[in-house]
């Protein structure tokens, strides 16, 4: 008899674990289904960049958001630890793309990113070990760094779980079940299970 629940999130990555956090901080209590163990794919290979330079604007301001409000205050908004880092982050641009690196700036520093361009010379003194001789400017964020991308996954875990969520490893999706033209579960290899919501975070 396949087993039920409001919401199915298949994977259970560092997407799959935020998609079953905020499902569970809604009063969902989804079953998160994963082929192996958590973060056991591309996010157990992520080195966890928290940078904000992005050639998008959406994508700055998402990942703005992503720094403001989760990892510079991890413990009060998810719980447990995420690993940040504070070092810095420093994007260099050929010498044929300055323009388009002080658009980029410019563009964030509207959204409120603390972020400037440096010269070469600014660069070095911040990174001593740094090669300045092919570029002349770069964009700096001293408020950026790096996270723990397992960490960071499992205390999304943990805190959805504390909110009714199931985590259940080893578990492979093998179809995804619809009737009348909507989702009403997933076959794996530990049985079926029924809900009306199944999210697909499982990767490439």
């Amino acid at each position: 008899m396949p087993q039920t629940t409001n919401a199915i999130v298949i994977g259970a990555g560092v997407m799959g674990a935020s998609i079953a956090f905020h499902l569970a901080e809604h009063g969902l209590k989804p079953a998160i289904l994963e082929r192996k163990v958590t973060a056991s794919g591309a996010t157990g290979y992520s080195s966890g960049l928290v940078r904000m330079h992005y050639d998008l604007a959406a994508e700055s301001e998402l990942t703005f958001k992503s720094y403001q409000q989760y990892f510079s205050q991890w413990k009060e908004r998810v719980g447990g630890e995420c690993g940040f880092q504070q070092t810095g982050f420093l994007q260099i641009a050929k010498r044929e793309h300055e323009a388009k690196l002080r658009g980029n700036v410019i563009n964030q520093q509207k959204i409120g990113i603390n972020t400037s361009v440096i010269s070469a010379e600014e660069a070095k003194r911040l990174f001593p070990d740094l090669s300045t001789n092919h570029f002349d400017y770069a964009a700096y964020e001293p408020d950026s760094g790096y996270a723990d991308a397992t960490l960071t996954t499992n205390s999304f875990i943990e805190s959805a779980k504390r909110l009714g969520a199931t985590l259940i490893q080893n578990c492979e999706v093998t179809a995804i079940r619809a009737a009348g033209g909507k989702v009403i579960g997933v076959d794996t290899t530990q049985g079926s299970f029924d809900a009306p919501i199944v999210v697909n975070a499982a990767g490439a």
